[in-house]
C-alpha cells in the first residue's frame, strides 16, 4: 500500500514534466494558410491571415491582417513593413491591436497596401516569430496574394491606339532662308525706325533744354549786372562760361572743360554754322582775363558779353531752321 501510494503521488508531477519536455523539445510549428486558421498544436500558438479585399482596382487600397493567439508567456514579433515595390507599395505604418483580456494573448497586426499593376501579385510579408519558454517558433508566410484588375471596361482591353500623326512638313530649304531673311529685315527696319525717332526726340529735347538753360543763365547775369558793379572781368568770364556750356550741349564732342585751342580744334570737325574766328577771338580774350588777369574796361566787357549772347543766339537760330527743314518733307507726305 505504501509503494502504491508513493507511485500515485509522483504520477502527476511526472506527467507535467513530460508535458514541459514536449514543449521545450518542440512540436512541429504551424504554417500559413490564407484566410484560414493555421493548423498546429493548440497549446502553443495559432494564427490566421486575412486579405481584405482580395480583388482591387489599380490604385486601390487593401489590408492584410495577421492574428496570433498564444499563451500569456509568449512573445510575438510581427514582420516589419516591407519596402515599396512597383506592383505593391505600403500605404500606412503597421498597427497592432489586442483582443479582450483572458488567459491567452489575442493580438492582430494590420498592414495597408496600395496596388499599382494589373494581375495577381504576392504580398511581400516576412515571417512571424513566437517565443515560448525561450524557444523561437517561426511561422513561415505562405502564398498570400491579391488580384488587381484594370479600371478600363472589358471591351477596350484588346483595342490598340492609333499611331501618332506625323509632324507638320517643314518648308524647303529656300523657303526657310527666305523666311529668316524677311524676319531679319523686319527686325532691322523696326530697330532703325525706333532709333531714328529716339534720336530726333532727344535732339529736339536737347535743343530746347540747352537754349532754355542758356537763356536762364543770361537772364541771371543781367540781374547781377557785374560790369556796372565793378566786376567787368567776371562779367566776361561768366558770359563765356554760358556760351561754352551751350556749345557743349549742342556739340557733345566740344567739352566745356577743354582749353581754347582744343575746343577750336574740335569745332573745326563739327558742322558749326558760324565763322570760327569769332569764337576764337572771344575765347582768346577770355583766357587773358581768366589766367593773365589782364585789365578790361566796362565798355569792352559789355561788348564781349553781347558777343557771347549773339553767338549763342545765331547757333540756336540755325539749329531751329535745320530742324524745320527736316520736318517739312514729312508733313508734305502726310498731306
Amino acid at each position: 500500500m505504501v509503494r502504491c501510494g508513493i507511485a500515485f503521488r509522483w504520477r502527476v508531477p511526472l506527467l507535467l514534466g513530460a508535458g514541459c519536455a514536449l514543449v521545450v523539445a518542440g512540436v512541429p510549428g504551424p504554417t500559413w494558410a490564407d484566410g484560414a486558421l493555421i493548423q498546429g498544436d493548440p497549446g502553443l500558438a495559432t494564427a490566421s491571415v486575412t486579405v481584405s479585399p482580395e480583388t482591387v482596382t489599380v490604385g486601390g487600397r487593401f489590408q492584410v491582417r495577421i492574428r496570433v493567439r498564444a499563451p500569456k508567456v509568449a512573445s510575438i514579433h510581427f514582420p516589419d513593413v516591407p519596402a515599396g515595390s512597383d506592383p505593391i507599395e505600403p500605404a500606412d505604418p503597421r498597427s497592432t491591436t489586442d483582443g479582450p483580456p483572458g488567459d491567452w494573448i489575442d493580438r492582430t497586426a494590420t498592414y495597408a497596401f496600395v496596388a499599382w499593376e494589373v494581375g495577381t501579385h504576392a504580398i511581400p510579408l516576412d515571417t512571424v516569430i513566437v517565443v515560448i519558454a525561450g524557444r523561437e517558433r517561426i511561422l513561415h508566410a505562405g502564398a498570400m496574394s491579391v488580384h488587381v484588375r484594370s479600371l478600363l471596361p472589358a471591351d477596350s482591353a484588346a483595342q490598340v491606339p492609333r499611331a501618332a500623326r506625323p509632324l507638320l512638313p517643314l518648308p524647303g530649304r529656300l523657303w526657310q532662308l527666305a523666311i529668316v531673311l524677311l524676319v531679319a529685315i523686319a527686325i532691322a527696319a523696326l530697330w532703325w525706325r525706333h532709333t531714328r525717332a529716339r534720336r530726333r526726340q532727344v535732339s529736339v529735347r536737347g535743343s530746347a533744354d540747352a537754349w532754355e538753360e542758356a537763356s536762364s543763365a543770361l537772364a541771371a547775369l543781367d540781374s547781377l549786372a557785374l560790369a556796372d558793379a565793378g566786376e567787368p572781368g567776371r562779367h566776361v568770364i561768366a558770359h563765356v562760361d554760358v556760351l561754352r556750356r551751350y556749345i557743349e550741349r549742342r556739340f557733345p564732342e566740344v567739352l566745356a572743360s577743354l582749353d581754347a585751342s582744343a575746343a577750336l580744334e574740335r569745332l573745326r570737325h563739327e558742322d558749326f554754322p558760324l565763322p570760327l574766328s569769332r569764337v576764337a577771338a572771344l575765347l582768346d580774350r577770355d583766357a587773358g582775363l581768366r589766367f593773365a588777369r589782364s585789365a578790361v574796361s566796362v565798355t569792352e566787357a559789355l561788348a564781349l558779353g553781347r558777343e557771347a549772347r549773339d553767338i549763342a543766339g545765331q547757333v540756336q537760330a540755325v539749329y531751329e531752321a535745320r530742324l524745320r527743314a527736316i520736318e517739312r518733307p514729312q508733313r508734305m507726305r502726310r498731306r
